[in-house]
């Protein structure tokens, strides 16, 4: 993805769809676009979470291990926020994350996350629902 106009970029993601221009120029202040090879790990289960990320363009699978068995839980596609979970609860990694293609995030740490939720309350209000299902979804797995 090219960095032509980031405030399009990340208006054009359905979490911050809706935005102010006032709080897309501050979501772009706290998120580093980065851009990912097929097959790397981006999340490791069990790993402290330090960072969160906005998935922009691409496919990573999300899977959790226990003892021999991996589990595939899912798919994150853009729009996706993936490590919030983390974050939220101060607790490991609940999953790894992998590339399945070429992937463009937007990448925050800890406090860039409590700050983008403080800063973009829809966002917050998504990011906060996003993961009470997958934290339904666990306990159901």
């Amino acid at each position: 993805m090219r960095r032509n106009d980031p405030l399009a970029e990340l208006a054009a993601l359905e979490l911050l769809a809706g935005c102010s221009r006032h709080e897309l120029e501050r979501a772009a202040s706290l998120l580093t676009p980065l851009t990912l090879p097929a097959g790397e790990v981006v999340v490791r289960q069990d790993s402290p979470g330090r960072e969160f990320l906005i998935v922009a363009d691409g496919e990573l699978a999300v899977s959790r291990s226990s003892g021999t068995t991996t589990q595939q839980l899912g798919v994150a596609r853009p729009g996706d926020v993936v490590g919030e979970m983390a974050l939220l609860h101060r607790a490991p990694r609940t999953a790894t994350v992998t590339t399945l293609t070429r992937s463009t995030v937007w990448a925050g740490s800890t406090r860039e996350f409590f700050a983008l939720l403080e800063a973009v309350p829809s966002a917050a209000a998504q990011i906060i629902a996003m993961a009470e299902l997958r934290e339904a979804a666990n306990r159901a797995a």
